[in-house]
């Protein structure tokens, strides 16, 4: 199955092309090779687009410059996911990395299964740019989920099938990933669950949930409304 890995960039004070080329030189290694890369940018300038013209004869790019909801994640990364043709979307921050060269292999074995719908996977964390890492986790499930406890990570741990597809809540920025596991629960059920470290969060000062931690209760009390009170 062929998978598109969905990628929201932008110019992230001065890092996004760095980080994206460190992704990029991750993909080329990866074991499994039937993917794409769709990129959905709100740079205002050409760098991103530039890098993606450089590595297009190593594998396929989609290049998106998006100019809607400048600054906006959810709507960023909904822009990239509309624009997907894989039969699978894997969702990726353009700071995070595959932590292993058979990330997309183990995640393709799981799909081969038509009940799995959507799944998540386990992660780590650096702190410098990958020499060395910490805090590694295996995602679990919980009721509390789309209030902010978060027992499955970042939405780079996400993947799903392209069909009548899930977006994120474009008014929110620190529980985007939250309430979009939770409109998955309601659709799908639960998720399957790879156990495996597939993917490293990039931790930052320029990072969004650095930056923007003190919307959390407003976010809360949204999707508290938003959901009538059963959450």
């Amino acid at each position: 199955m062929k998978i598109s890995i969905c990628i929201p960039t932008w110019e992230q004070y001065g890092h996004g092309t760095k980080f994206l080329k460190n992704n990029f030189d991750n993909f080329f290694n990866q074991t499994y090779k039937n993917f794409n890369v769709i990129i959905s940018d709100h740079s205002k300038n050409d760098d991103i687009k530039n890098l993606c013209e450089l590595y297009s004869d190593k594998f396929e790019i989609k290049y998106f410059s998006n100019d809607k909801l400048l600054g906006n994640g959810p709507a960023n990364t909904n822009n990239s996911i509309i624009h997907a043709d894989g039969k699978i979307i894997k969702i990726m921050f353009q700071d995070d990395f595959f932590y292993s060269n058979t990330s997309l292999e183990l995640i393709n074995e799981e799909f081969k299964n038509d009940e799995c719908k959507w799944l998540v996977n386990g992660c780590n964390h650096t702190n410098d740019n990958g020499k060395t890492f910490y805090n590694f986790m295996s995602p679990s499930w919980n009721d509390k989920i789309p209030l902010g406890v978060n027992t499955i990570s970042s939405p780079s741990v996400l993947s799903f099938r392209n069909e009548n597809i899930c977006l994120f809540d474009e008014k929110l920025t620190m529980l985007m990933d939250c309430e979009m596991y939770y409109q998955l629960y309601i659709k799908y059920g639960l998720p399957k669950i790879i156990t495996n470290c597939l993917v490293t969060n990039r931790m930052h000062p320029h990072q969004i949930s650095r930056l923007y931690n003190q919307n959390l209760e407003s976010e809360i009390n949204y999707i508290k409304t938003k959901y009538n009170g059963n959450v």
